[in-house]
């Protein structure tokens, strides 16, 4: 197939497009100006110079495509409110009215369970069917935007599927994706935990990509969404996995929301007055008041699709984490 992909030098856009090119298709990928092309080194894949901002940019690389894969988006939080609307949502928007005016024949778009707003108080999972609560950052909220602009488009004819990842982790990446955090965790520099009871889900960068693969050469189109969450756990239990991989004791003090609310202002505070970024903002806190643990049953059941344990995927991924 010949496929058109954004945000293929992305954490998941690298490991997707290596899968695709070692599957023998033709592989197009829009890069921005500023781009590390360096991740797609050594893949056959040819690169149009464009941003998903500017829907005219993606015409020449999108056209006489059998797929699209948008995996664009802004995942600072610290960057400009109106950029990460202008990408997560209005890029979005971009890809899916430019696919259907094209006549492309299958778009994918990979979202992400912050879209969904988080799961029951009581800690349940909850899967595509459930009710989705107000997410509350703004990352989620502008991904929440870029999905009904595909449901909009689908409406009208546009043949799309959407993924929602979880936590994603596993390399390469020592600081993309979920690693990030568990590299702080294993390097002994989560001095507390915070909200230790809440529950998340967990998912390795290598079966997003399988999961992704077998909708591609599935039943897609038919405007599925499929959750993809791997494992739930508790915070405390994953730092104190991730702790006895990497050979250190896990942090003794766990704090609730409203001991870490008050130790964020003061440690905001120091950090600005250093001219840092704080650990964490309001709306970090509000996240984490709510818990993030999804069911993938319909993946699972509809894509053949079984994504590996905890278990299996952390030890080789801390190993990786720890290495020079």
């Amino acid at each position: 197939m010949r496929i058109f992909l954004t945000g293929a030098t992305g954490y998941i856009g690298r490991a997707l497009t290596a899968r695709l090119a070692a599957d023998g298709h033709e592989l197009r990928a829009l890069v921005r100006p500023t781009s590390d092309l360096s991740r797609l080194a050594g893949l056959p894949v040819a690169l149009f110079t464009g941003d998903v901002t500017d829907r005219a940019s993606m015409r020449e690389g999108m056209s006489g495509c059998d797929r699209v894969i948008h995996l664009a988006a802004e995942l600072d939080f610290a960057a400009p409110p109106e950029r990460m609307a202008a990408i997560n949502a209005g890029g979005t928007e971009n890809v899916a009215s430019l696919a259907y005016k094209l006549g492309v024949g299958r778009l994918l778009v990979v979202s992400s369970v912050a879209a969904l707003g988080g799961s029951p108080a009581g800690g349940a999972p909850a899967d595509e069917e459930s009710p989705r609560p107000e997410p509350p950052m703004r990352y989620g909220r502008t991904k929440r935007e870029g999905d009904r602009a595909v449901a909009a488009w689908a409406r009208r004819g546009l043949a799309a599927d959407t993924v929602h990842p979880s936590l994603v982790y596993g390399p390469p990446g020592k600081k993309e994706g979920a690693n990030a955090l568990l590299r702080r965790i294993a390097l002994g520099r989560m001095p507390v935990i915070v909200a230790p009871d809440q529950r998340s889900s967990w998912i390795h960068l290598d079966d997003v990509v399988e999961a992704m693969v077998r909708v591609l050469g599935g039943r897609t189109g038919e405007g599925r969404a499929y959750v993809l969450a791997g494992e739930v756990i508790t915070t405390r239990e994953l730092v104190a996995r991730v702790s006895a991989l990497a050979g250190r004791r896990p942090p003794r003090i766990a704090l609730g929301l409203p001991a870490a609310r008050a130790l964020v202002a003061v440690a905001g505070l120091a950090a600005r007055l250093r001219g840092r970024r704080p650990p964490y903002d309001r709306e970090h806190l509000a996240s984490l008041d709510r818990h993030w643990a999804f069911d993938d049953s319909r993946a699972r059941a509809e894509l053949a699709w079984r994504p590996r344990p905890l278990a299996e995927g952390l030890p080789k991924t801390v190993e990786y984490l720890l290495s020079r």
